[in-house]
């Protein structure tokens, strides 16, 4: 459904490097430490990358005004706790990046000792791109999956006009011997809200059946955008749900709709976090898996493809394309990540890279 978003993406184009220097010295000025910082940027300059701009450094613009109100701990304390088999990661109010990173890790330890691992954090930030915490696994082996759920319901039950849980994200990757792993990121909505709210700023339109007013009324007018209908009908609701489900109430957090609006003012857990890891080795030889993903990945590109289509991909094979092609050239953003960014850089006193 991607191939229906249209940004309006500039000509000039950015250095990686130079994107991971302006985001860290974001941070930085926000109290973030300077390894944590350049931790967060590097997964949303890994999403510009990927093509990915609604998880990327657009987003530093509003973790730089929540580190700023104080909704955001820019020092926090993470903790974990591990017990049979799984982990407990208490993130305090920290980034969801931060946080993300400790449950991964943790997963990724236990899967390598016991075959699979189990993590869950709470009291975290918005985590980014769900794609980029199961891709962590899959560099480890092992074969990785993430989700996450937010407070602010967004995303409206089959049958409803209000929305019953979030957009719920989730992700799962595989290891091959390929350049890349296979990986599928998705959100359970029609469309990531990010995006929406992308495209709105660039045409003022939407497209049809992906979105409501805060009434629970179809709109493609951007500016009435309120709510996601879910991918699918009853089965997007019902994935996301559980999704939410596994990240919210087994992290002690709560879903989505119990969480409520979000409330920076009282600091109300943000995002809560599930992963969940498994040791390819102990079922059969990575080796061999890997093989079997590149098999399976030659022969769906193999497949003929229907009217329209010039190939067929697996899952992430059109974000790793333009990852490599950006990883050489540099990245050209939609004005609608500079706007905010350029924005960010007058609020903190920061020179802004050239070509914004």
């Amino acid at each position: 459904m991607s191939d229906r978003l249209r940004y309006d993406i500039g000509h000039a184009r950015i250095p990686a490097d130079t994107m991971r220097a302006f985001g860290t010295n974001a941070l930085i000025a926000t109290g973030v430490p300077q390894d944590d910082a350049a931790s967060v940027v590097e997964t949303l300059v890994h999403c510009d990358l990927r093509g990915v701009f609604s998880h990327g450094t657009r987003l530093l613009a509003a973790y730089t005004e929540a580190l700023q109100a104080g909704a955001i701990n820019p020092t926090p304390d993470i903790r974990v706790s591990c017990s049979n088999g799984a982990a407990r990661v208490a993130g305090d109010r920290s980034l969801g990046q931060l946080g993300a990173r400790a449950g991964m890790q943790a997963a990724i330890d236990i899967a390598h000792e016991r075959g699979v691992g189990v993590a869950v954090v709470s009291d975290t930030g918005h985590f980014g791109a769900a794609a980029y915490w199961a891709l962590m696994a899959a560099d480890s082996g092992l074969i990785g999956h993430a989700a996450s759920n937010m407070a602010g319901p967004c995303m409206l039950a089959t049958g409803s006009r209000q929305p019953a849980t979030g957009n719920t994200p989730l992700a799962w990757a595989f290891p091959s011997h390929g350049p890349h792993p296979v990986v599928l990121d998705m959100a359970s909505g029609a469309y990531a809200l990010n995006k929406l709210h992308m495209v709105g700023t660039t045409t003022g339109t939407l497209p049809e059946g992906v979105a409501t007013d805060r009434d629970g009324n179809p709109t493609t007018d951007a500016s009435k955008l309120a709510y996601v209908l879910p991918a699918g009908g009853p089965k997007g609701y019902g994935i996301g749900l559980v999704h939410d489900l596994m990240a919210g109430v087994l992290s002690g957090d709560g879903a989505t709709l119990i969480k409520g609006p979000l409330d920076p003012e009282n600091r109300v857990p943000w995002g809560s976090l599930f992963f969940l890891t498994i040791d390819v080795g102990a079922f059969l030889p990575l080796g061999a898996f890997r093989t079997a993903m590149d098999e399976q990945s030659s022969a769906v590109n193999a497949l003929p493809p229907a009217a329209g289509f010039d190939k067929v991909q697996m899952p992430g094979q059109p974000e790793w394309e333009h990852f490599e092609d950006r990883v050489a050239n540099g990245i050209a953003y939609p004005s609608s990540v500079i706007e905010p960014l350029s924005g960010m850089a007058d609020r903190l006193g920061l020179d802004a890279p050239a070509g914004f």
